[in-house]
């Protein structure tokens, strides 16, 4: 075992002790012992959303003396196991990863148990009830965050329902991905609440020229078609692609358009009353509030003492030009959507010992566009 956790150990225990005995732990202790938080991301890709990912994550890790160590990705399965492994190698004490599937982890759980190396995990959650089990069970599984994707999408197809859409093509990231079929089912729900008739869903969109095909073959094979919705995808551009589909055929603004996860140009798109709803925020406070909850576990100070740590993080509703506009500028800056100083006071347990779950759902039921605008303008 590595001398890192039998320290975090040690701190565990002391942390306890001082549950009981009200004499502060730290009070010899100014900042945890260094550690390395390994962290598979594209960071060649220049979407907006894909650097505040990353932006949020490093605040993370920094804010408790840390360093992240980034190796580059394609997201699948076999890529995230190859990329744990080169982490391993590289001597990290955490990895923290958006998995592919459930059905990788069980090997991604043997890698770090081997190598005395905790993980989390970031935007999914385990779906599969004998993996969930087996990775509760293990001493090496954080936790991490994940959304409601199944009422998010049932909650945005009831929305477009109320705009007046009773005909609607779909778009989804892919077949078996955890979040994705959640939205899938979420989405067929919430249709069959409201009245409204899923076309078609079309899946594995990653660039705009397949969009703008999927777009042009939903215009013409359904005539009745008064919504398309976006569930997901890592089609960058997604939106304006779609936009421009639908008003070279005469369809702009007379067919309504929603997504889940934010985009850039939504407000322009709202201003021209083109684009309708859009559910998303998540993608700035699942991987900050993830990386929060390894690098608890990893500094001996876990929020939950007992098993893993998973926060439900919310997704925000987006509807008007002005809120967009302030997304795109505090949400997507430079800036995490907790400062450094606000992680280590509020999130980090070393440094304040009152965090528990409690604690830290009551901090994110705040959470909000409104909210990071407050506190990041003054």
């Amino acid at each position: 075992m590595k001398l890192r956790r039998l320290m975090a150990i040690g701190m565990t225990v002391a942390l306890t002790a001082t549950m009981f005995s009200g004499v502060s732990v730290y009070a010899e202790n100014s900042d945890p012992e260094p550690f390395k938080i390994g962290f598979p991301w594209d960071t060649a890709n220049t979407d907006p959303t894909w650097i505040s990912i990353y932006n949020n994550v490093k605040a993370a890790v920094e804010s408790a003396g840390g360093e992240l160590v980034n190796v580059v990705t394609d997201n699948s399965a076999d890529g995230l196991i190859d990329n744990i492994s080169e982490l391993i190698s590289r001597d990290v004490d955490g990895i923290l990863f958006m998995p592919a599937s459930d059905s990788m982890l069980p090997a991604v759980d043997a890698m770090c148990a081997d190598a005395g190396v905790y993980w989390g995990t970031m935007f999914r959650t385990i779906s599969d009830d004998d993996i969930r089990e087996a990775m509760y069970d293990s001493e090496w599984f954080a936790g991490g965050c994940n959304e409601d994707d199944e009422t998010c999408a049932s909650n945005i197809v009831k929305s477009m329902a109320d705009m007046g859409v009773t005909d609607l093509g779909v778009i989804n990231i892919a077949k078996g991905d955890t979040s994705s079929d959640l939205r899938d089912k979420g989405a067929a729900e919430g249709a069959e609440e409201a009245g409204v008739n899923i076309l078609n869903t079309t899946y594995d969109i990653t660039v705009t020229t397949d969009m703008t095909k999927t777009i042009e073959s939903y215009i013409a094979a359904y005539p009745e078609m008064n919504g398309i919705l976006v569930l997901g995808t890592y089609c960058g551009g997604a939106i304006p692609t779609i936009e421009k589909a639908l008003a070279d055929h005469g369809k702009a603004g007379d067919i309504k358009v929603g997504r889940i996860d934010f985009e850039t140009t939504l407000g322009d798109y709202l201003k021209e009353g083109t684009f309708h709803v859009s559910y998303g925020g998540q993608q700035q406070i699942d991987p900050l509030v993830s990386a929060v909850i390894l690098v608890n576990k990893d500094i001996g100070t876990p929020i939950v003492e007992d098993g893993p740590t998973n926060i439900i993080t919310p997704y925000l509703e987006l509807t008007t030009a002005d809120e967009a506009d302030q997304f795109n500028e505090y949400f997507l800056g430079d800036e995490p959507v907790y400062t450094s100083d606000e992680i280590k006071e509020k999130m980090i347990k070393f440094y304040n010992a009152d965090i528990d779950m409690d604690y830290m759902n009551d901090l994110i039921s705040t959470f909000s566009i409104a909210d990071v605008v407050e506190r990041h303008s003054k």
